[in-house]
């Protein structure tokens, strides 16, 4: 009896990830938002340093071309689309993390880096949800397949680093 009544009653509905641009948000906006963040913030990093200005163009045409990436991921709903910018992420994070071994940084030092861009694009993704006004369920939607995408792109980092 108890099955029958709890087969009526209404299910809570699972909130379905949306697009960045189906919040309202478009990618541009956030991308542009994030690297003014990175501007201010990196030049106090101490692994910035140790690089010639080369060296911080070959990262900075990667870094924007990996944040596009990653704002691609979160703004596509379709899974075949996700998984192809993040497989991309993921081989420019192997590129990283084979170059900052070969600029003389130590893993360690690759993942603090790293987490430096990281934080940077979190807290815009945090942004995105408190000026959309995001419910707590889509906004922690949101936070999740970003920190997945992250997360798969710091592990590419790491083996890359120690491929070499």
């Amino acid at each position: 009896m108890r099955s029958s009544i709890d087969a009526m009653l209404p299910r809570p509905r699972q909130a379905r990830r949306q697009s960045l641009t189906a919040l309202g948000e478009a990618p541009d906006r956030v991308s542009a938002e994030f690297r003014k963040r990175v501007r201010v913030d990196l030049a106090a990093q101490d692994w910035y340093a140790r690089f010639d200005e080369d060296s911080l163009r070959w990262f900075r045409e990667r870094g924007v071309r990996m944040s596009d990436l990653l704002l691609g991921h979160l703004d596509t709903t379709r899974a075949v689309g996700r998984d192809q910018l993040i497989a991309q992420a993921e081989t420019l994070g192997r590129e990283y993390g084979v170059e900052a071994r070969r600029h003389g940084l130590s893993l360690g030092e690759g993942t603090q880096a790293f987490l430096f861009f990281r934080a940077r694009f979190m807290s815009e993704i945090a942004n995105v949800a408190r000026r959309r006004g995001l419910a707590s369920e889509q906004a922690a939607l949101l936070f999740e397949e970003a920190d997945r995408a992250l997360d798969r792109v710091i592990l590419a980092l790491i083996a890359g680093h120690q491929s070499t």
